[in-house]
């Protein structure tokens, strides 16, 4: 089949992610209602700061998953890479909303860095199936 790209890892081919360390300070906006535009609920020109604060998180997060997870093969019928999975699903466990705020959130804002993403019942069933791969990184 046709291999897709992962946009995410473009974005780390380009050397745009920085270390996890520098980024713990995004996580403190991570709590957040599902009306905002960010992780961190802040609009206007400051929210689009945040949001790019937001993508340069989720890149720093997915090259830190990707690092683990890369022999880990794609199911050829797959939409999402393992790296993809399990970043999604930890960007669920951090964002502490149900599953219908979360995928209108990143649909909304972050749509661009996933762009084979499934709708919205598949996604949370992958991450049903592959629960124990990010498990290792929640623990």
């Amino acid at each position: 089949g046709l291999m897709y790209p992962m946009v995410l890892v473009t974005y780390k081919l380009c050397g745009m992610h920085r270390t996890l360390q520098t980024k713990r300070a995004s996580l403190l906006g991570l709590q957040s209602s599902d009306d905002s535009s960010t992780l961190g609920g802040v609009t206007s020109l400051r929210g689009e700061e945040r949001r790019m604060m937001t993508v340069e998180f989720i890149t720093a997060l997915f090259y830190e998953v990707d690092e683990q997870l890369r022999a880990i093969p794609k199911h050829p019928e797959a939409h999402l890479w393992p790296s993809e999975v399990v970043t999604l699903g930890l960007l669920h466990a951090l964002k502490g909303v149900g599953n219908r705020p979360f995928y209108r959130w990143l649909t909304r804002d972050y749509r661009p860095l996933f762009p084979r993403l499934p709708e919205r019942t598949r996604l949370f069933r992958l991450f049903t199936t592959h629960h124990n791969w990010t498990q290792i990184f929640l623990g």
